[in-house]
Order: C-alpha cells, then structure tokens, then sequence
C-alpha cells in the first residue's frame, strides 16, 4: 500500500490542492504566489531594455539576464553556507 505524499504550500503549510502550484519546484499557494510579488511580463521588458541601454553605454555592464544568473549563483552560495553552518551548530549540539 503506498501513501501519498501531502502538498503543502512551502509558506504558509496550506493542504488545499487546489489552490497549489508548483513554482519551479516548490509548492505555492494562491495567497503565498501573491505574496511573492512576482513581476509581470511588461515589468520584465521594461527592466531588461534599462539594462540593454546601460549596457550600449558602457559593453562591460551585464544584462538583465546576466545579472539574474548572477543574483541566482551568488544567492544559492549564501545559502549553502548559511546551511551548512546552522547543521554545523545543529551537529554539535546533539554532541555536547
């Protein structure tokens, strides 16, 4: 016999299946997605040609992709260090 998994909203815990998406890997429910303040489609354009112009003034400036990749790396190192220094204190508490 095998047991479903529970969906459940990363935020908030919410159970409701139906009011839960799967955003690029992690369950979000309606009221978390508006949370979020996800950025819509004119908003993206209008952030990426402010880059391109930066970027035809001076070639060494990213562009708005770019610059996201960035933020992406740079956010997922801190958070691995974060991470692994909270299971650090974590490990060494369960050993004093």
């Amino acid at each position: 016999m095998s047991t479903k998994k529970e969906i459940r909203c990363y935020q908030c815990g919410e159970t409701e299946e139906s009011s839960i998406e799967d955003l690029f890997g992690y369950m979000v429910c309606r009221a978390c997605k508006v949370k979020l303040g996800l950025y819509h489609d004119e908003t993206i354009k209008k952030h990426a040609e402010s880059f391109q112009r930066a970027k035809d003034l001076n070639p060494q400036k990213p562009s708005y992709k770019e610059e996201v990749d960035y933020r992406l790396i740079a956010m997922e190192k801190d958070y691995i260090s974060k991470r692994i220094k909270l299971l650090h204190i974590q490990e060494r508490l369960s050993q004093l």
